[in-house]
C-alpha cells in the first residue's frame, strides 16, 4: 500500500487563494490515483464554514482513500482560541462526508482506521491535538488529553494488532519543547506511549519538513511542511512489514516547461 502525506492546507474563504492546494490536489488525484493520502491537520485556515465547503469539494474526489485529522486552525478563528462551534463543523463538514471512521469534537477518542489488503494489514489512529484553549494566551498550543492518552496505550497494548503495522497521526509537532507559543504540552507523555510500539508517526503544524529514522523507538517520524504549492510530497511504501519512504513530485509538470 501506498501512501501521501500533506498537511496545513490552510482552504481560505476567497476561491483566489486556494489556487495553489487545487492545483497540487489535482495533480496528485491524476498521477497517484491509487495511493492513500493522510492530511495530518489546518485543512482551513480559521474554520470559517465556506472554508469547510471549499476544502470539502477538493477533498470528495478522494474519499475511501484519505484520512484526516483537525489542527489549531480548523477548530479556532486565527488558530488560537478554540471554538466547540467550529469543531463540530469540522465533524459535520469534513469527517462525516469524507467517511472518517469516527468524529474529532465529541468523546475525544482516537479514530481509528484498518485498511487490509489480502494478508496485508494496517492500523491508522488519528488523534485531535487541540487544546480546548481558555485564554489567548494559549495562542496555538496543543494537548492530546488523558482521554485519547489513556485509550491510546489500551488500543497498543492489544495483541490483536501485534502483526499490524501500525501509523498514528496528529496534527502538533511534539518536538517544539521550547517553543512556548506552538508546542504539545503532553508530548512527552504521548512519545513515552508510543516508544517501541508504533512504525510510523505523522504530524504538521510547523510548516517545515523533516525526517527521524530509527528514533524514540519508532522507524520513522516524518514532520509535512504546509503542502500548497510545494513540489514534492513524502511517499509511504508498506509491503509486508516492510517500510519505505521517499520523496516524490506533486508539482504541476507544466509549470516547469
Amino acid at each position: 500500500m501506498k501512501f501521501l502525506h500533506l498537511s496545513d492546507l490552510h482552504f481560505r474563504s476567497h476561491p483566489e487563494y486556494n489556487r495553489d492546494i487545487l492545483t497540487t490536489l489535482d495533480m496528485i488525484r491524476e498521477h497517484y490515483p491509487f495511493h492513500y493520502l493522510i492530511i495530518t491537520g489546518d485543512i482551513t485556515d480559521d474554520g470559517h464554514e465556506i472554508q469547510y465547503e471549499q476544502a470539502y469539494q477538493a477533498l470528495a474526489p478522494f474519499v475511501g482513500r484519505i484520512f484526516i485529522c483537525p489542527g489549531n486552525h480548523d477548530f479556532g478563528a486565527k488558530g488560537n482560541l478554540f471554538s466547540r462551534e467550529r469543531a463540530e463543523r469540522f465533524d459535520r463538514m469534513l469527517a462525516i462526508p469524507l467517511q472518517q471512521r469516527g468524529t474529532f469534537s465529541g468523546d475525544n477518542l482516537p479514530v481509528l482506521h484498518l485498511l487490509q489488503e489480502e494478508e496485508q494489514q494496517i492500523l491508522l489512529i488519528a488523534l485531535d491535538t487541540n487544546l480546548e484553549t481558555l485564554s489567548p494566551f494559549d495562542f496555538a498550543c496543543g494537548q492530546v488529553g488523558a482521554t485519547q492518552l489513556t485509550a491510546l496505550n489500551s488500543l497498543l497494548s492489544d495483541p490483536e494488532i501485534s502483526d499490524m503495522i501500525v501509523v498514528v497521526f496528529f496534527h502538533h509537532h511534539p518536538f517544539l519543547h521550547t517553543d512556548p507559543l506552538r508546542k504539545l504540552l503532553d508530548a512527552k507523555e504521548l512519545m513515552r506511549i508510543l516508544y517501541k510500539r508504533v512504525h510510523l508517526v505523522l504530524f504538521g503544524h510547523h510548516h517545515v519538513s523533516k525526517m527521524w529514522v530509527n528514533t524514540l523507538g519508532i522507524p520513522y517520524i516524518l514532520a509535512c511542511d504546509n503542502s500548497p504549492g510545494k513540489a514534492i510530497a513524502r511517499e509511504i511504501t508498506i509491503v509486508q512489514q516492510n517500510i519505505a519512504v521517499q520523496e516524490v513530485s506533486i508539482e504541476n509538470i507544466w509549470d516547469t516547461v
